[in-house]
């Protein structure tokens, strides 16, 4: 990969490509895309993959969009990974592990000293500014601090103000903790670089500790999402609040999959459950489309139980009467319509009898057991068992009268949308629940009714007070375009679900409220006031103030265009809502960086796209990065002659421009042309030409797309403004010139071997204006000797990988800037998968004369772990390679690889940047923000 383009590898994931015309612009990631400045009107449109369906290489020539339905994408980032098999092995997985820990702990070689330190870049302070265009839809248009996804709470029981301790988790970020959370602003610590990986996806107290010290830690992330939901490695355990760890417990049992939630038995601290789902680990260069998979070695997915302190675990549930059900693989009894197809998401013991268990499945509903999870009962069938993904949360409290009360919300991509249920005795006997949600917009159920429309295998929140039985918070996504409350992202009922009123935005301002982030992943409420709520979402971490105002009158506000037959329903939504709501995220480095981008002009001002909160930008200031575009965030770059240009992409080849520093007004839509089409990956390759300005290019599907007017066309700056301007665009007209180019597509068969699939990389070299470099998910690799020739149908490509070199997903490639005939190419997958052609990293020269390459494996002792990511110091000669686990440098003239430099927490590493012209290399990472190493420096 050269210093101008980011091709990165992140866990995320979602539709191969956004359908033509919608753009990416509120929060998405894995929520419905909406439609940017369309106030008053139903935005709510979904263009998102479901996390579990068969992907169908193929279609037609000329085939645009998506699948046959929202799951063709899903499982795209994972075959990249497993690619040519279709599997990936837990032996895979800790043999990665395991090569990187080799490499870590060599010595550098003799004469090549190590080369400075890590330093992060942030952000600690993510700002998203006042923005006047989210005025009227109420999208958080208060200036707001972003965090990255959050998936994990715990607050201790002995919260007061002065000392209150939250923990949370981070989805690629690790554990963080704060002292003060009841604070103005909150100082955190983090708390993760011990463990095995930095994806969680639970954190639980064990209240049988009276200090609070002792808390769990589940890892790997378990919403069988397709947006990054990555594997785990067991359960960690700290004594002393989190400042250190042992573990992983259970790894045997427990790792390769996500888990859920940890219960730990009330007066038995030794006895302890963990849900556990299918979870995924798949990172690829250009990315991605993702999916939740068996692995084939990895113990089944379900609830286990221990009854060691977690030295040993056993698998006592997955969805059905007897596990011993679940016989055959995963993937077998995951379709046999028995066993769940996902696992246990769910566990909790009776309030009133530690004895009985409850259990939520996947597709099969909510299952009690009276003794200790040796025998099960189905007590509440599932919405739709025969899809993979209805996902049920629930809780439970006790009532006066000693019943156990449960609260169920529950949703999948299909009909009944999301709702909420309600039983009063659920200890014994056959449990009746009572329906508490409808459409019908006059009768107070309406709260309840698709609050995570049709994204509920992701988001999904069900939280009751303990203490308070009547009190249940629920929580989703957003009900984009819903103008009769506020969004629906968090709703409060204080009468046992009867009604509800709209927790999402706060009554600090009609025009400028405050608000929650789209996707709740947790909630966790003080313990001595039930109606203080601290949500963990895709942007981090928002505390109410536990104190409410009446806001009816905003109903009357003519932009919501409510009926006379809705307006009593938002009068009464309105009329108890947070007083204030406040982002507790500065000082949390937790964004998930997709990509970075370094301006030619200024190595300090970087650009990088993030997982569901837009695209931001820093003038090297770690302190204070701004929001420059709202939504998903994808690549991102610059220009070499104009320093106050910029693009960003949504996702796909979702492309706008900007003229004028990033701001966020002024983007200009210009990817009509490329929009949609088949194979693209949901983060495409795009860059600006190193050499010539006003050049870019796109991986867009099956073929290499270029604009020489920054894809304006014949249009001036001015009149583009004005017809394609992303907040009032023209949509009768077209916007964008791109251009395919050559005369056949690069994965077309008429190449040869290794058909299928997409365009996963574009490389240029500073060398001239005329070399470029592609490659294709499948492993095939280009040279153009004429890029810049017209017309574009003029532009040749020739192939140059043969049999001898990997049949894998290709991740970087990495140009000679002096030699455009010379580039450096690794491999994502495992050489176990195509033993006959191992390697992640070669040498590569072309002879144009002969139109044949000469490859050199440069893997030396790197190990079968995947390459994410490949730069090189073409100062030094080194190179870097971005893994699952850090930057690995292989120091130029030498066989060994070490690590790349110290100061790094074991993190997900997505992309890597060199500074045009400077010795700055910067990382992208996947849960711990921006980092920058120094490579002048000894």
């Amino acid at each position: 990969m050269s210093r101008r383009r980011q091709l990165i590898a992140v866990l995320v994931a979602g539709i191969i490509a956004l359908s033509t015309g919608v753009v990416a612009t509120y929060w998405s990631g894995a929520t419905p895309r909406v439609e940017r400045a369309e106030t008053g009107k139903d935005l709510d449109k979904l263009h998102e993959a479901s996390p579990g369906e068969p992907w169908e290489e193929g279609g037609e020539e000329g085939e645009e969009g998506e699948g046959e339905n929202p799951g063709t994408a899903g499982q795209v980032a994972f075959r990249h990974r497993a690619y040519p098999g279709d599997t990936i092995t837990l032996k895979q997985m800790n043999g990665a592990r395991a090569a990187y820990g080799s490499a870590k702990g060599r010595p550098f070689p003799t004469g090549k000293g190590q080369k400075g330190t890590w330093v992060t870049v942030g952000p600690k302070e993510a700002v998203y500014p006042s923005s006047p265009h989210r005025d009227a839809d109420g999208y958080l248009p208060n200036e707001y601090v972003a965090g990255g996804r959050t998936t994990a709470e715990a607050i201790s029981p002995t919260c007061v103000p002065g000392h209150c301790r939250l923990w949370i988790g981070a989805a690629g970020g690790g554990v963080w903790r704060t002292e003060n959370a009841l604070a103005d602003e909150p100082s955190w610590k983090y708390l993760g670089g011990p463990l095995g990986i930095n994806s969680v996806g639970t954190l639980s107290l064990d209240r049988n500790d009276a200090t609070g010290n002792t808390i769990y830690v589940g890892t790997g992330e378990a919403n069988t999402c397709s947006s990054g939901c990555v594997a785990g490695v067991g359960i960690y355990k700290s004594t002393n609040g989190g400042d250190t760890w042992t573990g992983p417990l259970g790894k045997a049992e427990l790792g390769g999959k996500g888990i859920s939630q940890i219960t730990v038995k009330p007066g038995d601290p030794r006895t302890m459950y963990a849900g556990t789902t299918t979870a995924m680990r798949s990172i690829s260069s250009t990315c991605c489309s993702g999916i939740t998979r068996p692995v084939p070695d990895a113990a089944k997915w379900g609830l286990y139980k221990s009854t060691d302190g977690g030295a040993t675990w056993a698998l006592v549930h997955n969805g059905s009467a007897d596990v011993a059900d679940c016989t055959g693989s995963q993937a077998e009894y995951a379709n046999q319509g028995v066993c769940s197809p996902r696992g246990v998401q769910g566990v909790e013991l009776d309030p009133g009898n530690p004895e009985i268990v409850y259990a939520s499945a996947w597709s099969r509903g909510i299952w009690r057991s009276p003794d200790g999870g040796t025998t099960w009962t189905q007590i509440k069938p599932s919405l739709n068992a025969t899809i993979p993904y209805t996902r049920p949360a629930f809780d439970v409290t006790r009532l006066p009268n000693g019943k156990t009360r449960m609260y169920v919300y529950e949703g999948n991509m299909s009909q009944p949308a999301s709702r909420l249920f309600r039983s009063d005795d659920v200890a014994t006997g056959t449990p009746a629940f009572s329906d508490l949600a409808t459409s019908d917009t006059t009768k107070p159920g309406y709260a309840f009714f698709s609050l995570c429309t049709q994204t509920c295998w992701y988001d999904i929140v069900v939280h009751t007070p303990e203490g308070h039985p009547d009190m249940v918070y629920v929580g989703g996504s957003y009900s984009y375009g819903d103008q009769i409350a506020n969004k629906k992202a968090v709703i409060l009922s204080t009468d046992a679900g009867e009604t509800g009123t709209d927790m999402t935005m706060d009554g600090t301002d009609r025009l400028h409220p405050n608000g929650l982030h789209p996707d709740q992943q947790a909630l966790v409420t003080n313990p001595k006031n039930p109606f203080q709520f601290f949500s963990a979402s895709d942007g981090g971490v928002v505390r109410s103030s536990g104190t409410f105002v009446d806001r009816s009158a905003w109903c009357d506000d003519p932009r919501r265009k409510l009926s006379e037959r809705s307006k009593p329903r938002c009068l009464q939504m309105l009329s108890r809502i947070p007083a204030e709501l406040r982002s507790l995220n500065k000082g949390l480095s937790t964004l998930q960086f997709i990509s970075l981008s370094v301006s030619p002009h200024n190595s300090n001002v970087l650009q990088g796209g993030t997982q569901d909160n837009g695209t931001w930008q820093t003038d090297g200031s770690p302190s204070l990065w701004q929001n420059t575009a709202i939504g998903d965030g994808g690549q991102s770059g610059f220009d070499v002659g104009r320093a106050e240009f910029r693009f960003h992409t949504f996702s796909g080849t979702a492309v706008e421009v900007n003229f004028n520093n990033g701001n966020n007004d002024d983007w200009i839509w210009t990817a009509d042309p490329i929009n949609g089409k088949a194979f693209t990956e949901f983060y495409a390759p795009m860059l600006s030409d190193p050499k010539v300005s006003g050049t870019m290019f796109a991986g867009a599907g099956r073929s290499v797309y270029r604009t020489k007017t920054f894809g304006l066309g014949e249009r001036t700056l001015d009149e583009a403004d004005k017809v394609c301007n992303s907040l009032h665009r023209d949509r009768t007209q077209k916007c964008g010139d791109w251009v395919e180019l050559g005369s056949k597509p690069l994965n077309d068969a008429a190449w040869g071997d290794r058909k299928g699939g997409g365009v996963a990389a574009i490389e240029r070299t500073t060398a001239d204006t005329s070399t470029a470099w592609a490659a294709t998910t499948t492993g095939r690799v280009f040279v153009s000797r004429n890029i810049d020739a017209e017309p574009a149908a003029s532009v040749s490509w020739t192939r140059i990988d043969d049999a001898s070199t990997p049949n894998r997903f290709i991740s970087g490639i990495h140009v000679d800037p002096a030699d455009g005939n010379h580039a450096w190419i690794s491999y994502s997958g495992f050489n176990s998968a195509t033993p006959d052609t191992a390697g992640h990293v070669f040498e590569v020269r072309f002879d144009p004369e002969t139109g044949k390459a000469g490859w050199t494996d440069r893997s030396y002792d790197f190990g079968d772990q995947p390459i994410n990511d490949l730069v090189r110091d073409d100062t030094s000669g080194d190179l870097y390679a971005a893994t699952d686990f850090g930057v690995l440098r292989l120091a130029a003239g030498t066989t060994t690889w070490t690590e790349g430099a110290p100061g790094m927490p074991n993190v997900e590493v997505a992309g890597l940047t060199i500074a045009p012209g400077k010795r700055i290399l910067y990382a992208a990472t996947h849960g711990l923000g921006a980092w920058r190493l120094n490579l002048g420096s000894e």
